[in-house]
């Protein structure tokens, strides 16, 4: 699922959806362009036969090729030649292929070439091509210079270090069709294949081809892979999961295959779990380590509620509300919605709480009475009652839990009445400031700070605007506090307000002697923020400055952070931005922080987590439950490439305590994520002073970053405490109202114990953004950073001097 990011949170389908969508993106491709794929045929004329009879062109070095590589005009006459199979690590090659003398650092990419001549059209009975791949790790094809298959890679561009989406144990087989309009009769015709390992570590690469053709009458052999993901791309999903129920456990992608089927088909889609249940444990006999197959597995004994015991949640349902939980009750005017009755959503809250007791990783974080709580909405139901209030009332449940992460699957437009501010709003030392939808200017610069609006104090707007928003940290509550404040029609129905076309605002000076008030029209859509900081990485005089707005992974964006690095080489210090970055992915941190630490020095650890255990499972799990090589990993996990590293993870487990005791059982072991200065070859060690900006949007994935740094060496951190948000997310879906839940389900500690939820990062140096620096007039943080690397590179210049 996903972690340190909540990019994707409004997706239902979770599980596999990171590989199954691909496979099956990269299924429909084909089909669309080929028209359908094809097993074994009767007549066939062999253009490129496999094997020993078919000489290849091929570029096995570090570099990679021109982009022109694959056109029919390229010159492959400097590359290496060899009969097929290609490869290394495999028995029966008719080429060994050079991976570069590393065993741990092979290279990634490999290119092919071959050629053949067709006969003219008149001779040749040929209305469709086939193809067939036998591959090891990943490949992409190309007929002609146009791709025509790509396997076990992702979807758009590729290039020398995209690496595979998975290992293949052993070789895997691909058939396709390729149209016969690519095919050049009485001509030459190139087919160019390049290949990808799953990583540096992979222990073989192979390739081997074969391409036929034949005449329009020559269907099909039944093959149910095929016939079946064809059949669920057109939603036919009963006659998808009969077909692929068929298929044979030689397969290669059959684990993957009965996992999808169990989970996504039968409990997803079908809505009937249990008998996806036969399936994943089919996936999870033949790969019982795969992280995907695993979290299909769980999922689907989730889903299926075997694991839901009813004494857990047996009680009798208390009849009164307490105080706190008033809130959860209360019926504001919502606007119209479809209904259900009080005993389907009574069974939804049911599902709810055994999702909670079994599978919510910070249940127990902070003291929460979420039974009463159900208990209270579970009594407030009419016989009837409407989807968007039962919405809000789960939005609101959510809110008690101290969770960054968690949400519903549906955003609140979804639910709340329309009508909004035509503004957005900003705090500065405990006040609420109103500016202009994105950021042009405040609303009223003699009297920047709100008092009221509609004649109620801005406290109590911002009390009814939290009603929604996750008990986090107090600075990520008021952040996202502020943000509610725009669904003003929402707040008003909440406070028994009237709905006017006008907003009345009393708004203050600055320091608080007058007064002014005025009015507003309500907009129909909700207004946008300022976007802060602005401005992009640059030199700042001799200080060198990097923007990351979020932590985005691709490996574009990566190599401009290294080229970013080497411009900085010679520069008196550092200053990295992550004010308002809402997370994303920890390849930056992996690419950044490597600069940062003195080669020889011991691993520096960035977090402990462990995650929530729904069930035991029948066999170990060495490379732990996360989703992502970037996740923290067990002691037991092969991302540990030496015995060195493994003893020092293993030690600092032994040794971590952590703030927050986890409930006994409930969880994994920890896990830890590590780095040192070799995981980033391009890596120099920056050993001058180094500042990173944070404030309350810092988040998630920032949140991360910002604590691997925390207390490094030559580093500050300065601004105002992060956001506090960390944790792999997982989706829920409520059986009856197919209402989205998501919730964490690993909790996630910085190495001094504190959890990231709830707490954040604080800084060394406290200074808040001013109204003008968020309106980007100034920007005195990034001012007073610049100053201070000056002046402390001066400090050093004078401590350097000899005496005479």
């Amino acid at each position: 699922m996903l972690e340190g990011t909540n990019s994707n949170v409004g997706r239902p389908e979770g599980f596999l959806a990171s590989r199954h969508s691909r496979m099956k993106g990269r299924l429909t491709r084909i089909v669309l362009s080929a028209g359908c794929l094809l097993g074994s045929v009767r007549a066939e004329e062999v253009f490129l036969p496999p094997g020993g009879e078919t000489e290849w062109r091929y570029l096995d070095g570090e570099a990679a090729p021109a982009d022109t590589w694959a056109r029919i005009e390229f010159d492959d006459s400097k590359w290496k030649q060899g009969k097929a199979p290609l490869g290394y690590g495999k028995a029966d090659l008719g080429t060994t292929l050079s991976f570069g003398g590393k065993e741990k650092k092979k290279h990634i990419t490999s290119y092919f070439r071959t050629t053949f001549k067709a006969g003219a059209k008149s001779e040749l009975d040929v209305a469709r091509l086939r193809l067939v791949l036998i591959y090891d790790d990943g490949a992409v094809v190309y007929f002609n210079g146009k791709e025509v298959a790509r396997r076990n890679l992702p979807e758009g561009k590729l290039d020398s270090e995209t690496v595979a989406l998975r290992a293949i144990g052993a070789t895997g087989e691909f058939r396709a069709m390729i149209p016969v309009e690519l095919l050049k009769f009485e001509a030459v015709n190139t087919v160019a294949v390049e290949m990808h390992q799953s990583g540096p570590t992979s222990s073989d690469l192979y390739l081997d081809l074969k391409l036929t053709g034949h005449p329009a009458e020559i269907l099909p052999d039944p093959e149910p892979y095929r016939d079946g993901m064809i059949a669920i791309r057109r939603g036919k999903l009963e006659e998808g999961a009969q077909l692929l129920s068929k298929m044979s456990p030689d397969h290669p992608e059959y684990a993957q295959a009965m996992a999808m089927l169990g989970w996504q088909i039968y409990g997803l889609q079908l809505g009937r779990a249990k008998d996806g249940l036969e399936f994943v444990k089919k996936a999870y006999q033949v790969a019982p380590t795969d992280r995907q197959v695993v979290r299909a597995y769980i999922k689907t004994h989730v889903l299926s509620g075997i694991l839901f015991d009813e004494k857990t949640i047996a009680r009798k349902r208390s009849e009164t509300v307490a105080p706190e939980h008033e809130f959860l009750v209360s019926k504001p005017e919502l606007g119209t919605s479809t209904t259900l009755p009080r005993e389907k959503l009574e069974k939804d809250l049911d599902y709810l709480e055994h999702v909670l007791v079994t599978c919510f990783s910070y249940l127990e974080l902070k003291q929460v009475d979420y039974r009463g709580a159900l208990d209270a909405i579970r009594g407030s139901l009419d016989d009837e009652t409407p989807i968007n209030q039962f919405q809000l009332q789960l939005a609101k449940l959510i809110s008690l839990f101290c969770d960054g992460h968690a949400s519903l699957q549906s955003h609140q437009t979804q639910y709340m009445p329309s009508g909004y501010a035509p503004y957005a709003a900003g705090s500065y030392q405990g006040r609420v400031f109103l500016y202009e939808s994105g950021g042009a200017k405040l609303l009223d610069s003699e009297h920047p700070y709100v008092k009221s609006i509609d004649g109620r104090p801005i406290a109590e707007w911002l009390e009814v605007a939290s009603f929604v928003v996750v008990k986090e940290s107090a600075q990520w509550r008021l952040r996202q506090s502020l943000r509610m404040l725009g669904y003003v029609n929402y707040i008003r129905a909440e406070l028994e307000l009237p709905q006017k076309d006008v907003l009345a605002l009393e708004l203050e000076s600055e320091d608080r002697k007058k007064t002014h008030k005025m009015e507003v029209k309500v907009a129909g859509r909700p207004g946008g923020e300022a976007q802060f900081p602005s401005g992009d990485s640059r030199r700042i005089g001799a200080v060198g400055y990097i923007r990351l707005a979020q932590m985005t992974g691709s490996s574009r964006f990566l190599e401009r952070l290294n080229g970013w690095m080497e411009k900085f080489k010679d520069t008196e210090g550092l200053i990295i931005d992550v004010r308002s970055n809402p997370g994303g992915s920890k390849n930056i941190l992996l690419t950044l922080m490597p600069y940062f630490l003195k080669p020889g020095d011991p691993m520096r650890i960035i977090e402990f987590s462990a995650y929530r255990k729904p069930m035991e499972l029948p066999k170990a799990m060495p490379g732990g439950f996360n989703m992502s090589t970037m996740s923290a990993q067990p002691v037991t996990s092969s991302h540990w490439k030496t015995e060195a590293q493994r003893t020092f993870i293993g030690d600092a487990i032994k040794a971590f305590q952590p703030g927050w005791k986890l409930p006994a059982g409930k969880f994994s072991d920890f896990y830890v994520l590590a780095f040192d200065s070799t995981m980033n070859p391009k890596a120099y060690y920056y050993g001058k002073p180094l500042i990173i900006l944070q404030n309350s949007g810092s988040f998630s994935a920032s949140d991360i970053f910002l604590g691997g740094f925390k207390g490094l060496a030559n580093t500050t951190l300065m601004g105002t405490t992060s956001g506090g948000g960390n944790g792999w997310m997982d989706g829920y879906t409520l059986p009856n109202s197919r209402l989205g839940v998501v919730l964490c389900q690993t909790a996630k500690f910085r190495p001094t114990g504190e959890p990231y939820d709830g707490v954040g990062v604080p800084p060394d140096v406290v200074m808040e953004a001013t109204p003008q620096d968020l309106l980007g007039e100034s920007d005195a943080v990034l001012d007073a950073a610049v100053k201070r690397l000056s002046k402390k590179n001066k400090t050093l210049e004078k401590s350097a001097v000899p005496s005479p």
